[in-house]
């Protein structure tokens, strides 16, 4: 089974120089640290890592910084708090291993597969902004 996709734009741009050279770690990074960035200027959070994600998505006690989520009615909040663990654990497994740890090697298909979670997250992360959008152009 072959299953392509494109990148999100913005994953395109600051990783795939690097994955097409052949530097698989930095291109992850890269990506992730896109993620973090974008999330960080949403959500006017200057933390960093599964911090500002929780902070940025937690539906409890206030409602969160930013809403990711498509669903409306009775699966909201449950799918914003599964979206707050898949950018927390994004996080914590994909991006802090490469920016932190030991030179890590990829594999060429691990890093692909990475790359697509960021590209998942960062068109969630515009739901928000089509949402922002939305709310500035009025009625």
């Amino acid at each position: 089974m072959a299953v392509t996709c494109n990148l999100h734009p913005l994953i395109t741009k600051v990783a795939a120089e690097r994955f097409n050279s052949g530097f698989y770690v930095d291109a992850v990074a890269r990506a992730f640290q896109a993620v973090e960035h974008r999330v960080r200027t949403l959500a006017g959070v200057n933390d960093i890592g599964e911090k500002l994600m929780g902070i940025a998505f937690a539906a409890k006690p206030d409602p969160p910084k930013l809403t990711v989520t498509r669903s409306t009615g009775g699966s909201l909040e449950s799918e914003q708090n599964g979206m707050q663990f898949l950018f927390k654990g994004a996080m914590g497994a994909l991006r802090n291993p490469r920016m932190h740890g030991p030179d890590e090697k990829d594999a060429c298909d691990e890093a692909e597969e990475m790359l697509v979670i960021a590209s998942f997250l960062m068109r969630h992360l515009d739901i928000e902004d089509d949402k922002r959008k939305a709310a500035a152009s009025g009625p």
